[in-house]
């Protein structure tokens, strides 16, 4: 009976902890308000509410996501019962990638997915106290930097985060003499991979358009040649060709 009330309430505990994380965004409007007739605060209520609402559906894309990996920067919730005692560890992730288990054992998280770290950590946790309701939750994901040079208007700094990709961070960078066939992703090891985002965008070849990882330096190549099609073909428009 007792294992059950400690189970019981540490449900409720992290029920708690997850709510106040994650917050639903809701609807603000003039009338809605009071005690305040400052245009600016209704502003900034409404921008607060977007990034909330931004914010619950990254975590939940980011957990219902096989491709989500592990970031330097995110932060996790690890709840479970110790016998009868509740326990709620905040778990942040660093550069060096080691998550700490509670006192049980220690992970190194480098190129591991959520999904993976997750079920190494249920493990840990229930082979040490079975029957303890483990729940190990994602609270924050993690934001970070990458750089874009090479054939580009400015060499710049693009945000972004484990599910954006190759093709989401050139925006309005590119030039007219910008290859979208050649473009290099220098990882913080050093190792690179080429891209051609045609591949990607006409044939689905996702292989193409990676996901981009803290640090990467994007280098973008300069475009040989473009041939323009037209009349009775099925797909005009202008093409880059390769070497």
């Amino acid at each position: 009976m007792n294992r059950l009330i400690a189970i019981l309430l540490l449900f409720l505990y992290s029920s708690s902890i997850f709510a106040q994380a994650v917050p639903s965004a809701g609807i603000v409007s003039g009338s809605g308000i009071t005690g305040s007739n400052n245009l600016t605060d209704v502003d900034a209520m409404s921008s607060k509410s977007v990034e909330l609402a931004m914010s619950s559906k990254s975590v939940e894309l980011a957990m219902s996501s096989a491709d989500y990996m592990v970031t330097a920067g995110d932060v996790y919730t690890l709840s479970f019962a110790a016998g009868n005692t509740p326990v709620s560890y905040t778990i942040p992730v660093d550069s060096s990638y080691r998550v700490r288990v509670a006192n049980l054992a220690v992970l190194d998280a480098t190129g591991m997915s959520f999904i993976k770290l997750k079920r190494q950590v249920e493990d840990i946790v229930t082979k040490n106290y079975p029957m303890s309701a483990v729940q190990f939750v994602l609270l924050n994901p993690a934001t970070f930097k990458v750089r874009l040079v090479g054939e580009v208007k400015a060499a710049v700094e693009k945000e972004g985060w484990a599910l954006t990709r190759l093709s989401q961070v050139l925006g309005d960078s590119l030039t007219e003499y910008s290859s979208q066939r050649t473009i290099t992703i220098t990882s913080t090891s050093g190792k690179t991979k080429t891209c051609d985002l045609f591949l990607a965008t006409r044939f689905g070849d996702l292989s193409q358009d990676p996901y981009i990882r803290p640090g990467d330096v994007i280098t973008i190549g300069r475009a040989d040649r473009f041939v323009t099609l037209g009349g009775a073909v099925e797909r005009p428009g202008e093409y880059e060709l390769l070497p």
